[in-house]
């Protein structure tokens, strides 16, 4: 278990913070700008002091930075420019620390598919495959407490998604313990066990990820969204799409191009699904879901849907004036038609 507790003045505020959480769980951190994010991650790597930072009752803040079995991924961290790709990983790799979590460079490069980028020289990378090869050398350094600030802001969801897999799997199955930083709710919904909600220094909020992240999206009134779990996916390069399957009703949806072998779920914002009492004939929306109204939370300027599908919940966002028109009724049958996955 690794249990934090620190007390640290910053330079508007204190930074007081104190949790725990188990070996191998993922920890999202989320608030504003200025909210002692950063601080946070600092403050138990031990580049500053003021902390109480316990891994399996071993006391870490008596020790070096490099001594904790803890990694800090700074938002800014260069590769080395005189190596390529792949002597960057070696390098990585030839000198973490004996006590390590035994990752392998194939098993990484293949995890985070970024074979194609191993000879390829720093300076022709873009900032996004960038950040690719650094979290890949991060994981190499063979730390089992990773503490990752704001790592793929340069990334497409597609491609952010499947580094988001890696780590909920090497969590699961290497135990490695991940502690992120992201402005991004949806980001972190789709990875974090846990979440972390910091305001000023102090926990705002801090539990299960889809409990407080609920609380966020009505708290800032921003996109909610929904996450569906489907079957092994069948590629379809023909028509740059992805076949998946539902597993328990078997319906289809064709998604955008999907790499991820790790971990099969997509994510849909509420506010790009249609709805209506009846199957739509001649639409342009190739996708449909036989659904089940559960509830519905009105707010301000937004009627939030809750729809069974699959035995899992989709979320939809309605003007209220298309909420009153509709006039449905809790168990009613409804067709969803989700506009961009």
């Amino acid at each position: 278990m690794l249990q934090v507790n620190i007390n640290q003045p910053l330079e508007n505020f204190v930074l007081d913070v104190e949790f725990a959480v188990e070996q191998g769980i993922i920890v999202g951190v989320y608030g504003p700008s200025g909210a002692g994010k950063s601080s946070l991650l600092a403050a138990i790597s031990g580049i500053s002091t003021g902390q109480s930072i316990i891994n399996n009752q071993l006391n870490l803040a008596t020790l070096a930075p490099d001594k904790r079995g803890i990694c800090l991924q700074l938002q800014a961290c260069p590769l080395f420019p005189h190596l390529n790709v792949q002597g960057n990983l070696n390098f990585a790799y030839k000198h973490r620390p004996k006590n390590n979590n035994q990752l392998m460079i194939d098993e990484i490069v293949s995890l985070l598919g970024v074979a194609d980028l191993l000879n390829r020289e720093v300076g022709s990378l873009s900032g996004g495959e960038q950040q690719r090869i650094v979290f890949a050398r991060t994981l190499l350094l063979g730390q089992n407490i990773i503490l990752l600030d704001e790592p793929f802001s340069a990334l497409d969801w597609q491609k952010k998604q499947r580094l988001l897999s890696a780590i909920k799997y090497l969590a699961k199955n290497k135990k490695i313990t991940f502690i992120i930083v992201s402005h991004s709710l949806k980001e972190l919904s789709y990875c974090a066990d846990k979440l972390l909600q910091l305001s000023r220094g102090k926990i705002i909020r801090f539990g299960d990820t889809d409990i407080i992240s609920q609380h966020i999206n009505n708290e800032q009134g921003t996109t909610h969204f929904s996450f569906i779990n489907f079957q092994q996916p069948s590629p379809l390069p023909e028509y740059n799409l992805t076949k998946v399957t539902l597993s328990q009703s078997q319906q289809v949806l064709y998604i955008n191009q999907f790499d991820d072998r790790n971990n099969y779920k997509i994510c849909i914002n509420a506010n790009d699904i249609s709805v209506s009492t009846a199957p739509e004939k001649n639409s342009s929306c190739i996708n449909t879901l036989h659904c089940t109204f559960v509830g519905c939370q009105l707010q301000q300027h937004e009627a939030l849907l809750y729809l069974d599908v699959d035995g899992q919940t989709l979320l939809c966002s309605l003007n209220p004036l298309a909420w009153q028109q509709l006039a449905i009724t809790t168990g009613q049958t409804l067709y969803a038609q989700p506009h961009a996955i």
